[in-house]
């Protein structure tokens, strides 16, 4: 907030400086400012374009010999029609906020990884994987009996937890096809569902489907809250059945190999 309250202070400054001129053309001291002074050197010398600005506004930079000091001198004054659009100009102008690139991916799994498969052993629970599931759960039982304050238990659910603020995020389509794209952790739900709309070929009803889960529910939801941080897989579900890739040709042409 202290880089904000800078900013408003020296485009302030400088609407002020203007606004001086054309309501005192003839007054020279409104014409002419040391470069050393304080309100200049504190609130429009760091401002980026604050000097540019001057210079817009018709100032120049020169050093007085009479003093060896510099100053910014109107030399010759402006229409006033320049000075008023300079800080009409001035006082609309918004400020761009910065953008997070999706690094939108199209891909598709590799041969490799279609044709992988895993033996039956992989999944046989052997006595061992049931002795250590049996501790796991009467450890369990054991926290949630014992009196804690709701410190300690949010203590405890936060351990280990690291702080995400981005998250990649896939969502696989029906023909195997994911797109893939990078959000903000405090993006929303929302957004993942227009960005999936964005790609598509044509308009239409889809779900995304939390694998193992439910349908994500279209709404304003944090993805940190959704369980979508700082990965998440989604399935695509469409309202209808397609003959082709639901992707547009755009997005096509970016696929490439996992």
């Amino acid at each position: 907030s202290s880089g904000i309250n800078a900013e408003y202070g020296g485009v302030k400054t400088l609407a002020t400086i203007i606004t001086n001129i054309t309501s005192h053309p003839d007054e020279e001291k409104y014409r002419k400012m040391r470069v050393n002074n304080p309100a200049l050197q504190k609130k429009v010398i760091p401002l980026v374009g604050g000097t540019e600005f001057l210079e817009i506004a018709g100032f120049v930079r020169i050093t007085d010999d009479a003093d060896d000091q510099e100053y910014f001198i109107l030399l010759e004054m402006p229409e006033v029609g320049h000075l008023e659009k300079c800080v009409s100009t001035l006082q609309s102008a918004t400020k761009i906020a910065p953008t997070l690139d999706r690094d939108t991916r199209v891909l598709q799994p590799s041969a490799g990884l279609q044709r992988f498969e895993v033996s039956p052993d992989f999944y046989r629970v052997t006595r061992e994987d049931l002795a250590a599931e049996q501790k796991r759960r009467a450890d369990e039982l054991d926290r949630s009996e014992i009196l804690r304050t709701k410190a300690t238990r949010d203590r405890d659910a936060g351990v280990g937890m690291r702080i995400y603020h981005y998250t990649v995020i896939r969502i696989r389509f029906p023909d195997g096809i994911y797109l893939q794209g990078t959000f903000s952790a405090h993006d929303t739900v929302e957004s993942v569902f227009k960005f999936v709309e964005s790609a598509l070929r044509h308009p239409l009803p889809f779900s995304l489907i939390v694998p193992g889960s439910t349908a994500l529910k279209r709404d304003g939801s944090l993805l940190k809250n959704a369980g979508l941080v700082p990965t998440g897989v989604l399935n695509l579900s469409p309202a209808e059945s397609a003959e082709f890739t639901l992707l547009s040709d755009e997005m096509v042409c970016k696929l490439s190999e996992m």
